[in-house]
C-alpha cells in the first residue's frame, strides 16, 4: 500500500514536470506573447490581467519615463452588439499595443477618462474634431489622445481612431476594416496601425521651469495656461512661446528653444506698468484719488478774464473824460483885464459852473471806480486750481508757513 502511494507520487510529479516547463500548470507561454487572446480568454481574464496585455510588466515606466509624452485611450464606441461584446478584448489589445510601443506612458485608462471627464465622456467618445478633444486632452493632461469607434458600415466592420496631438492641436484618423469583430487578423491589424501612429507623433518631452518676481502672474505657452506664479511644465521640444502676464505689470514674451530631454530654467522679472515703487508719488497716489494733470499755460485764467480789469480801465478814461472837460474853463477863467475883472456874463458863468460840476462828478467817480478795481485786482486772489507742486502737504507738518490755503496774489500783467 504503501509502495503504490509513493509510485502515484513519481507519476504525478513526472507529468507536471512537462506543465512547469510551458509556465505552469496548463499556462502556455510558449505562443507569440503580442497575439490577441481568444473573446473568451479576454473575457474571463480583463479583470485581472493588465489591460496592456503585458502579464504585470508595466512598459510605460522606466528611465526617461517622465518626459515621455503621455498616452490617453478615451474608450471604443460599439453602437451593434456583436461589437460591444468584444469591446473589453479591443480596448485591451489597443492600450497594449500603444504602451509597448515604448513611446509613451499613461495619461488614463478608460475608466479614468470615464470619471474624470464626468458628463463630457459621451461627448469626448464620439468626438472626431479637435475642438472638442482639445479640452479633455487637457482634463487628462493627455499629449496624445485617441478615441475609437467599431461599427458595421457598408465596407463590413470598420474601425476608426482619432489620434489628437494637442503639440500641434490637430485629429490623426486612421481606418482599419475586417470580417467581423474577433477576428483576430482584424483585432492585429488595428493595433499595429494604432502603434505605428503613436510612435509617429510620440515626441519626448522638455523640462522647462519658470521663475516668476510676481506670485500671481499667469504662465502660459500660445493659448495653453501652464500654471501661476513659479511653474514647472513638459513641453514638446521646438520653439515654444512663453507669455507672462500680470495685472498692473508689462506682459513678458519670450520664444524658449527647447530640445528633447533638456531641462531649462526661465527667470522672469515683469516690470511694474504704473508710477515706480521707489518714487515719494506712487505712496502718495493710493492714498488719495487720482487727479488729472492741469497743462500750465493758456488753460490757467489770466489777469484779461477778470472783470476789474475793465472797470479800472472804465474809472480811468471818466477821470480822464472830467480833466479834459476843466481844461477850458480853467483858462478861460484866467483870462483878466488889466483892472482884474475877469471878462464874462451871467449866461457864460452858469454854463462853465455846470460844466465844471460834471467834470468834477467825472473825476471823482472815475477815480474811486479805478481805485476799488485796482485794489480788486491787487488783494483778491484769483479763482483757479492751485499749481501743481512735486512736494505734497503734509498735515500738521512743520515745513510751510500753516496758514491753511489762503494765499495772496499780486497781479500785474500776469499772476504771481
Amino acid at each position: 500500500m504503501r509502495t503504490a502511494f509513493v509510485v502515484a507520487a513519481v507519476l504525478l510529479a513526472l507529468a507536471s514536470g512537462p506543465a512547469r516547463a510551458q509556465g505552469g500548470f496548463g499556462l502556455d507561454l510558449s505562443s507569440d506573447p503580442n497575439a490577441p487572446q481568444s473573446n473568451e480568454q479576454t473575457e474571463e481574464s480583463s479583470e485581472e490581467a493588465p489591460p496592456d496585455g503585458s502579464m504585470g510588466l508595466d512598459l510605460s515606466s522606466g528611465p526617461g519615463a517622465d518626459l515621455m509624452p503621455r498616452f490617453g485611450l478615451v474608450g471604443l464606441d460599439t453602437p451593434e452588439r456583436a461589437g460591444a461584446a468584444a469591446s473589453k478584448r479591443w480596448v485591451g489589445w489597443l492600450q497594449g499595443v500603444a504602451f509597448r510601443t515604448g513611446k509613451v506612458v499613461r495619461a488614463a485608462t478608460p475608466a479614468e477618462a470615464r470619471q474624470q471627464l464626468g458628463n463630457d465622456y459621451a461627448t469626448t467618445l464620439r468626438c472626431a474634431e479637435a475642438s472638442c478633444l482639445s479640452g479633455a486632452a487637457d482634463t487628462l493632461d493627455a499629449d496624445l489622445l485617441t478615441t475609437a469607434r467599431l461599427s458595421l458600415e457598408d465596407e463590413g466592420w470598420t474601425l476608426r481612431l482619432w489620434t489628437f496631438d494637442r503639440d500641434r492641436g490637430v485629429v490623426e484618423t486612421d481606418v482599419v476594416t475586417g470580417r467581423k469583430p474577433t477576428d483576430s487578423t482584424f483585432i492585429r491589424e488595428a493595433g499595429e496601425t494604432l502603434a505605428k501612429r503613436v510612435t509617429t507623433l510620440a515626441r519626448p518631452r522638455a523640462m522647462l521651469k519658470v521663475a516668476s518676481n510676481v506670485s500671481r502672474a499667469v504662465v502660459r505657452v500660445g493659448s495653453r495656461v501652464l500654471g501661476v506664479g513659479n511653474v514647472e511644465a513638459k513641453l514638446p521640444p521646438g520653439d515654444n512661446q512663453i507669455v507672462v502676464e500680470a495685472d498692473d505689470y508689462n506682459t513678458y514674451t519670450k520664444t524658449v528653444t527647447l530640445t528633447p530631454g533638456e531641462t531649462k530654467e526661465l527667470a522672469v522679472r515683469l516690470e511694474f506698468s504704473g508710477a515706480a515703487p521707489e518714487s515719494p508719488l506712487s505712496e502718495l497716489d493710493e492714498r488719495t484719488p487720482a487727479k488729472k494733470k492741469r497743462k500750465s499755460g493758456s488753460s490757467n485764467p489770466t489777469i484779461f478774464s477778470r472783470p476789474a480789469l475793465y472797470t479800472t480801465v472804465l474809472g480811468l478814461a471818466a477821470v480822464g473824460a472830467g480833466v479834459a472837460m476843466g481844461l477850458p474853463l480853467q483858462q478861460r477863467t484866467m483870462k483878466i483885464d488889466r483892472q482884474g475883472v475877469v471878462d464874462i456874463n451871467r449866461r457864460d458863468y452858469e454854463a462853465m459852473r455846470q460844466n465844471a460840476l460834471i467834470s468834477t462828478a467825472l473825476m471823482a467817480g472815475g477815480g474811486a471806480v479805478a481805485a476799488g478795481s485796482l485794489a480788486w485786482l491787487i488783494i483778491v486772489p484769483q479763482r483757479s486750481a492751485p499749481a501743481s507742486s512735486s512736494v505734497a502737504p503734509v498735515a500738521g507738518g512743520t515745513g510751510g508757513s500753516g496758514r491753511g490755503d489762503m494765499a495772496l496774489h499780486l497781479v500785474f500783467g500776469g499772476s504771481f
